[in-house]
This record gives C-alpha cells, sequence and structure tokens, in this order.
C-alpha cells in the first residue's frame, strides 16, 4: 500500500487522514497499523483523474 500511496503522492495527489493533509507514511501508519478501520475516498477531477484520496475513521453507532 505504501509503494503505491507514494506514488500517487508523487504524482501530484494530495493525501488526507481524518480531514488533515498527511505523507504516504503518515496514512499507512494511521490507516493500516491502528486497529480502527478507515474508509479511503478518491477525488476526481472532471476528467475522471484521481486528484485526493482521503482517509476516514469509520465507526459503528
Amino acid at each position: 500500500m505504501r509503494s503505491e500511496l507514494e506514488e500517487m503522492y508523487n504524482q501530484g495527489v494530495e493525501l488526507f487522514v481524518d480531514n488533515r493533509a498527511v505523507r504516504p507514511e503518515e496514512v499507512v501508519a494511521k490507516a493500516v497499523r491502528e486497529n480502527s478501520p478507515y474508509m479511503a475516498d478518491y477525488v476526481l477531477d472532471s476528467h475522471g483523474a484521481v486528484t485526493e484520496v482521503r482517509f476516514d475513521r469509520v465507526t459503528r453507532r
């Protein structure tokens, strides 16, 4: 996962965890290593290219 995120980041895709801009290693530390589920949302521009990936913690009600 980290290598894919680094490649995207290097191509200009912005990464966010819980609405905070982060680097790929921070995504891995939060979204992968923590014992909390995170969901990735991909934000596309008008041409269908990914511009942002937002990882948000999923909580149960």
